[in-house]
């Protein structure tokens, strides 16, 4: 069969592999000029890797991050993630499982804003923060992030729709009512796609810039991503493997994060995706 030909399985295998050498490529470059010298970083032409490998560097850039942006970060996006967490898996079982008037227009309530840009909506939703006065507060820099679930509500309603409804009516005879159906019975079967969401909410907060950079106005309440953002001016003076090794030395809780969440997303976000 044409499908089964090793050249086609070749190809493919080709294709996989320069596009994975073409996503790496800005991590590499961001790896060895994190590990050059002043001068090496920006010379010309750029060499491929250092010649002379300088391990202070790591000392220098741990020196530069502002010890308050990294605490932000923190609490930005545990709280981000946990409070999202919440609603999406939430929603989407009451969504997939329970009956209740106007559950169909719902989703498609949701559906809909998914295809609405964040940049649509972040003029009035600055002006709504700025009305209650949540500028420079972790409510402001919080609360509108929380409230973009809809993807995630889709996810999980995709889950749970594929979940045997012959599962819960064997509690429901048991006479468990639907929140001990929810945390008896779903929570447990939820690992995948609720350890693959957490993966991708983490990464999207921690990165976060644009909304924090809206939301607040005082060093005290900036996040990580804007203070190395700082780094790169050129008022501040720093050496370009330095601000690399800052970006470097904030990636690595994402890093971490990832390896030990990647064995779930294709169990869980890849299954969610099929009904």
């Amino acid at each position: 069969m044409i499908a089964g030909h090793p050249w086609r399985r070749r190809a493919h295998v080709a294709a996989v592999v320069a596009i994975g050498l073409i996503m790496a490529a800005p991590f590499y470059l961001l790896i060895i000029t994190a590990l050059k010298t002043p001068q090496e970083a920006v010379g010309f032409p750029p060499t491929w890797y250092p010649h002379q490998i300088r391990w202070e560097n790591v000392g220098d850039a741990l020196g530069l991050l502002n010890v308050t942006s990294v605490v932000n970060s923190v609490i930005f996006t545990v709280a981000v993630t946990a409070c999202q967490l919440v609603l999406v898996v939430t929603t989407g079982f009451a969504i997939a499982k329970m009956p209740f008037p106007g559950r169909g227009p719902l989703l498609w309530l949701y559906v809909i804003t998914l295809f609405v840009p964040f940049q649509v909506v972040l003029i009035p939703t600055f002006i709504i923060v700025r009305d209650l006065n949540w500028i420079d507060s972790y409510w402001g820099l919080i609360v509108p992030v929380v409230a973009q679930t809809s993807f995630g509500v889709f996810i999980f309603r995709q889950f749970y729709v594929s979940m045997p409804d012959e599962l819960l009516d064997a509690a429901r005879i048991d006479g468990a009512n639907w929140g001990d159906i929810f945390v008896q019975v779903v929570l447990p079967l939820s690992g995948p796609p609720i350890a693959a969401y957490v993966a991708v909410t983490v990464l999207t907060a921690w990165n976060m810039y644009i909304w924090p950079l809206i939301s607040t106005t005082v060093n005290e309440m900036r996040v990580l991503p804007l203070s190395i953002a700082a780094l790169a001016t050129p008022s501040s003076q720093v050496p370009a493997n330095i601000a690399m090794m800052a970006v470097l030395v904030s990636t690595l809780p994402i890093i971490v994060i990832f390896v030990f969440c990647q064995r779930y997303f294709v169990n869980g976000l890849g299954g969610a995706l099929k009904e």
